[in-house]
């Protein structure tokens, strides 16, 4: 025999299982806990002798102009008035390398020894006009002696009216002529030794050579040696590059701005430089000159900034931002950027009022050189904390968040006042049920019986009709 739910008992079954799901998940609002927070913003009392140990520190707030800031994007150049290149000055061949790259120097150091013949060849030829005008001096000296005393013998028998006036005034003119070939023959000696001096100073380069023909070649500037092109024993042709210098003491800091952003900026304007290299450093610069003309395609132009790079930080093809700095008008107030924290997800600062510590909110600004500007929530001649903001923020947290068994005890005792509530619920809702289902039941009843004197009476009707049909 096949039975089936009739279609009242199937609803009488959903409701119910409906209700015991909704009774048991969603809580009442006995059961939801009370989440009375507590005000984040107290007051943190420390003893002084605490906050010493501790390290806290405050600070009056400062009022200051205030900066505006125009940010573009650039990088790092060296100056080309401080870059040098060496090259060799004379065909030759490298003995010594005495730098090598990398290396820092300093002007008229030493960089390389070279061997030349053409040098070798010109100090030969200087030293034999040395000796032989060396030689004609000799000579010279030697008649000037011989005029001399010529002379002051012609000058006393002139004196004594033995000598006539002409042979004294011959002999003074033999002194004289004498003289002049001695201060010729001086002269063709410096010539001579000049000779080596003079074609090394027009090769055009800080450089030194030898008798022996070796010619060491010094750098022109203090810096870096950037670049290195030669080994040692290889052989050089004149004009072969052999090192690039660099001094990048002082750089350029280029970028390019929009035409629109051309009123922010000007000659002789102060710039700060920022790196993603050194975090939370500031370089200073000023701008020396500004494109004249707007690039067509990119609608900008190039700014160029002198920086002072202390020690080298600052690398060629770094990339900087750079911020063009103008005053704002009035005065702002400024605390540092250790000062501000964030309790509940609002920017705020700590007061200091005696030995109490105020958390207060406040509405931030601009940064400036490590401080940052407060808009709103502060006022002059209150005292900031400055130092160890974020440990008193963790001394309030203690007693401003619950704990974790407070909060255990606050969902026990909710839940515990909640079963009252639930079980009255519960009792309520099967009450009502069962009224429906017995009253649900009787209707059933009514239609079976009903049901069944139809089926009764087909039955005789049918068994009528077949007893006809047979008679």
């Amino acid at each position: 025999m096949k039975t089936s739910l009739h279609p009242i008992h199937t609803r009488m079954l959903i409701l119910g299982l409906l209700y015991f799901y909704f009774a048991t998940a969603v809580p009442t609002s006995a059961e939801q806990p009370e989440n009375a927070d507590k005000d984040p913003f107290v007051a943190v009392e420390i003893a002084p002798d605490v906050q010493k140990a501790i390290g806290i520190k405050a600070e009056p707030v400062m009022s200051l102009v205030p900066l505006n800031r125009k940010t573009a994007n650039g990088q790092i150049e060296a100056i080309p008035a401080d870059t040098a290149a060496v090259n060799a000055p004379l065909a030759g061949r490298v003995l010594t390398l005495l730098a090598q790259k990398g290396q820092r120097v300093n002007k008229n150091q030493a960089l390389a020894i070279i061997d030349s013949p053409e040098i070798r060849q010109l100090a030969i030829e200087s030293q034999r006009l040395v000796a032989q005008n060396k030689a004609a001096e000799a000579q010279a000296q030697a008649k000037v002696d011989l005029a001399m005393r010529n002379y002051e013998r012609e000058k006393t028998l002139f004196t004594l009216k033995i000598s006539s006036q002409k042979d004294y005034q011959t002999a003074e003119a033999d002194l004289k002529q004498t003289e002049a070939e001695l201060q010729t023959a001086k002269a063709q000696t410096k010539l001579s030794g000049a000779l080596l001096a003079s074609r090394l100073a027009q090769l055009g380069q800080s450089i030194r050579g030898t008798a022996e023909g070796r010619v060491t070649l010094y750098a022109p500037i203090s810096g870096i040696v950037l670049d290195q092109f030669v080994t040692p024993g290889e052989a050089l042709e004149p004009g072969k590059p052999l090192f690039k210098l660099i001094d990048i003491s002082n750089v350029w800091a280029t970028a390019q701005i929009y035409e629109k952003d051309l009123l922010h900026a000007r000659v002789g304007q102060q710039i700060e430089i920022r790196t993603p290299a050194y975090p939370g450093r500031t370089f200073q610069g000023t701008i020396l000159n500004i494109d004249p003309v707007v690039d067509p395609a990119t609608r900008t132009l190039a700014i160029r900034a002198a920086i002072t790079n202390p020690g080298s930080l600052l690398k060629p093809q770094m990339f900087v931002t750079i911020d063009l700095v103008e005053s704002r008008a009035g005065r702002s107030y400024f605390v540092p950027t250790e000062s501000v924290v964030t309790i509940q997800g609002r920017q705020s600062v700590f007061i200091k009022e005696g030995d109490k510590f105020i958390p207060t909110p406040v509405e931030i600004g601009d940064t400036q050189d490590n401080l940052i500007e407060i808009n709103s929530g502060l006022q002059l001649g209150q005292y900031v904390v400055t130092q160890r903001a974020y440990q008193l923020m963790a001394h309030g947290a203690k007693g401003a968040i619950a704990s974790e068994e407070e909060e255990k005890d606050g969902k026990a005792k909710s839940a515990n006042a909640a079963q009252p509530y639930s079980i009255l619920l519960l009792t309520l809702g099967g009450f009502v049920l069962f009224i429906i289902g017995f009253f649900s039941g009787k209707g059933l009843k009514r239609a079976s019986v009903k049901d069944s004197t139809s089926k009764e009476s087909l039955v005789l009707t049918k068994q009528n009709q077949n007893a006809e049909e047979n008679h």
